[in-house]
């Protein structure tokens, strides 16, 4: 029988079939061709892509990770999982127990002096996170897991202890976030606002896949399921900022990258969508209050 440790990477594959999906404080590292499973009562788990697709059914609705993507599934929730390919499929599933996430909120919610007078105290319950596939750009937790996934894969020694608490808080910090983006949305109901909210993040991942391309507001709107002009209002109010915003400023840190690496001012151009060097160089001292010409030398200075 496969015993499931804490300390290290499961590289694991038929003995999921046979097991309930509810641990806690376990990284599993998947491999498989077809796999099929209707889980019960799950742990608390963030589903992270490597290699393939993998499917998910919860309430009736469907989640797919892919490398760059990662899906958060609250405790005690029953989904089917899917896949079917002819290479393997492979992706990191990550379980975080109650007590870490609640000593980690407790961290996050209560001064240094509260700390020390009582240490063990943390909140009975934990609190429910917005089940959704994310991009690994769209938070804090998103970037940690894109910095970790090369040292799962190769599985290479860690502190695991210490991961397991850095993930909580992360998790927790990122859904506070999510939080704020919710709050900016006028309608109602939480349940109005969720959904708006699933459909404005499959928009904002096409942005962040694509900003370097031509992307046109009827392509967004396809992308979301909203009108054009819905879908303008409720992202302002939601990011802060209208998705043509959202594109130049991410085709504006990408420059910065691009010039460091000593590309031409005609190359980032062209690599990033703009139409000219003449309206990159316009945006960018828009963007930042110098030419980009003065930032590489900055940069090589």
């Amino acid at each position: 029988m496969t015993k499931f440790t804490s300390r290290r990477v499961q590289r694991l594959s038929d003995q999921l079939r046979h097991r309930e999906l509810n641990f806690d404080n376990v990284v599993i590292h998947s491999r498989f061709y077809h796999f099929e499973k209707k889980v019960e009562d799950s742990g608390l788990s963030i589903k992270l892509g490597h290699i393939g697709e993998e499917h998910y059914f919860i309430d009736g609705r469907r989640h797919t990770i892919k490398p760059g993507r990662f899906l958060v599934v609250n405790r005690h929730r029953s989904f089917d999982c899917y896949l079917k390919s002819d290479t393997p499929v492979e992706a990191f599933c990550i379980y975080l127990s109650d007590s870490v996430i609640r000593e980690s909120m407790a961290l996050l919610s209560r001064s240094q002096e509260e700390l020390l007078d009582a240490p063990f105290q943390a909140p009975e319950k934990a609190p429910a996170f917005l089940e959704k596939v994310y991009h690994v750009r769209e938070n804090e937790l998103g970037a940690f897991l894109s910095a970790i996934r090369p040292l799962l894969a190769s599985n290479q020694p860690m502190d695991f202890e210490a991961l397991y608490y850095t993930l909580a808080e992360k998790l927790l910090r990122s859904q506070r976030q999510v939080e704020q983006h919710l709050q900016g949305i006028t309608a109602k109901r939480r349940s109005t606002r969720e959904e708006l909210y699933r459909r404005l993040c499959i928009a904002r991942q096409y942005i962040l896949e694509n900003f370097h391309k031509d992307i046109e507001l009827d392509a967004l709107s396809r992308q979301a399921a909203l009108s054009k002009y819905h879908l303008l209002r409720t992202y302002k109010e939601a990011f802060g900022a209208t998705p043509y915003r959202q594109v130049l400023d991410l085709r504006l840190e990408a420059s910065k990258e691009l010039l460091a690496e000593g590309h031409t001012l005609e190359d980032i151009a062209f690599r990033l969508g703009f139409s000219d060097r003449r309206s990159f160089t316009k945006a960018f001292k828009k963007g930042f209050g110098m030419a980009p010409s003065v930032m590489r030398e900055g940069m090589m200075g």
